[in-house]
């Protein structure tokens, strides 16, 4: 079967936006996910735009195939079909921890050896950026040259130029070492300060369109960067820097005509100034609108209205704890009282439901905890149809709850059950397994080792191999004996504690 004939080029006649380009410098961007997933990624098409509006450089993406097995070093880009691992930059852009071992994979279809210390001056540099890279970069630093850290709007233009002028590959790291955002695992220890763009490179907007991504035919366009609100789990303040907002006709601009669904994207846009401007003027063209993010504490009629005009069939907001005392512990500044008015208003002006995402198992989490998130969703459930989006807590890097302990799979999993047993006729329960959240538990603030791990594991992935290999490492959670207590602020913990009963035993 001729896989680019065969799968790649009808994905690529269904494109609007496609960048077709010959130059002598050739870029890979490569997303370690399938089509549908990288497609969905408005940083992905920013960074592939980019790249080809340098002079003298060409930039083609390429997908990890469902059958990678089948592909080693025969992996096509989807532009032209030729071999993705035959060009002078391989950039790969990765959202997700749990995508660790697709990077992996994604380099070996590519005919590239994963690990760094095996490739020489006659492979492409290879340059791992995304969401990943500010989030934890030191598992990935035994297979990337380059990892770029922050805003890709400040870092392809130093790169592209690098590669114009360097006469080989340690000139080339000469001219790109000390840039802010660029992390050289063989010449650096510890990370950079993260690139920042300046809001004259703002906002990001999409490239491509197309049917085929999980956001199906939706032209994204970027409200905001960064986040005016301080709750202390989430990386969307530290990661994306200081709140940059865009103004309102700068993002109608951007949008063209032929645009039927527009997504906007930001942390929380119900605090975005220009959202229901926004948002009116494209829905009276007629335009199916998108959002990311809406608070159930600034959330109102209009702009409720809004979206209900835009399309949107089910509202959805987060609680991120199962009780109002953890939301004070984060920070969240979300009350139950925001959650019941949202709820109305969505059953007022006509929405289907209400989606709730949560976490459980955050540090001072009870069983009273549990009863409270299974009351107010019985509460919920009395004045719209509810789903709720139940996740295990995983701590990260550059947030105060870095050192807290990761609850436990049996922990979490008895407190799922719970949840599933008292509200299976009250509430559509989606849940993340707890097993893979211990996974990216690991990931998420391990190190170099944690990446070799990984290496070792990736053909033949699975939590018992997990679990194995880490074994076998004498890995141990150097975290697990931490304890967090409701008062004290997130970051001051009891250590050398036992923190939960079942600790993390799978």
């Amino acid at each position: 079967m001729n896989y680019w004939r065969d799968q790649l080029k009808p994905l690529l006649d269904d494109e609007t936006g496609t960048i077709h380009k010959q130059a002598p410098i050739r870029v890979t961007l490569a997303f370690p996910n399938r089509y549908s997933v990288g497609m969905a990624s408005l940083g992905y098409q920013v960074i592939y735009r980019m790249f080809n509006n340098e002079e003298g450089v060409a930039c083609e993406r390429a997908f990890l195939p469902d059958e990678p097995e089948n592909f080693r070093g025969a992996l096509p880009t989807v532009e032209t079909g030729r071999n993705a691992g035959d060009c002078e930059l391989f950039a790969m852009s990765v959202s997700f921890e749990l995508d660790l071992t697709n990077i992996i994979r994604t380099l070996d279809v590519a005919g590239l050896a994963p690990l760094r210390e095996e490739r020489d001056e006659r492979d492409p540099i290879v340059m791992i950026g995304g969401p990943f890279t500010s989030s934890n970069p030191y598992p990935l630093t035994p297979f990337a040259d380059i990892i770029a850290i922050g805003d890709g709007e400040q870092l392809v233009p130093v790169i592209s130029e690098a590669l114009r002028e360097a006469s080989g590959r340690e000139d080339f790291f000469d001219l790109i070492d000390g840039v802010p955002g660029i992390f050289l695992p063989h010449r650096h220890v510890h990370e950079p300060k993260w690139a920042t763009a300046p809001k004259e490179l703002l906002p990001a907007y999409s490239q491509i369109v197309t049917p085929h991504s999980e956001l199906s035919n939706m032209f994204l366009v970027e409200a905001q960067r960064g986040c005016p609100r301080p709750c202390t789990f989430c990386l969307a303040r530290t990661m994306y820097g200081p709140n940059r907002n865009n103004g309102g006709d700068e993002l109608l601009e951007r949008i063209p005509d032929w645009a039927t669904k527009v997504g906007l994207v930001g942390a929380a846009l119900s605090d975005f100034p220009h959202t229901k401007y926004v948002g009116r003027t494209l829905t009276e063209r007629g335009v199916k609108l998108g959002v990311s993010s809406i608070r159930a504490d600034t959330v109102d009629e209009e702009l409720a209205a809004i979206l209900k005009a835009g399309g949107l069939r089910t509202f959805t907001v987060a609680s991120d704890a199962p009780s109002e005392r953890l939301r004070r512990w984060l920070k969240k500044g979300i009350t139950t009282e925001d959650l019941l008015k949202t709820a109305h208003i969505s059953r007022n002006l006509g929405f289907s439901g209400l989606k709730v995402y949560m976490m459980i198992g955050l540090g001072p989490e009870t069983d009273e905890d549990i009863t409270e998130l299974i009351s107010f969703t019985k509460e919920l459930a009395k004045v719209n149809r509810i789903a709720l989006g139940v996740s295990p807590f995983v701590p990260k890097r550059h947030t105060p709850h870095f050192a807290d302990a990761f609850a436990g799979v049996k922990v979490i999993e008895g407190r799922l059950k719970r949840i599933q047993k008292e509200l299976r006729t009250v509430a559509e329960l989606r849940n993340v397994s707890a097993k893979w959240a211990w996974v990216e538990s690991v990931i998420a603030r391990g190190g170099a080792e944690i990446g070799m791990a990984a290496y070792r594991l990736y053909k033949n992935e699975s939590i018992g191999e997990w679990k194995k290999v880490l074994d076998e490492m004498g890995w141990h959670d150097e975290f697990e004996e931490n304890r967090a207590v409701i008062d004290l602020p997130p970051g001051q913990l009891l250590r050398g504690v036992s923190a939960h009963a079942g600790g993390l035993s799978i």
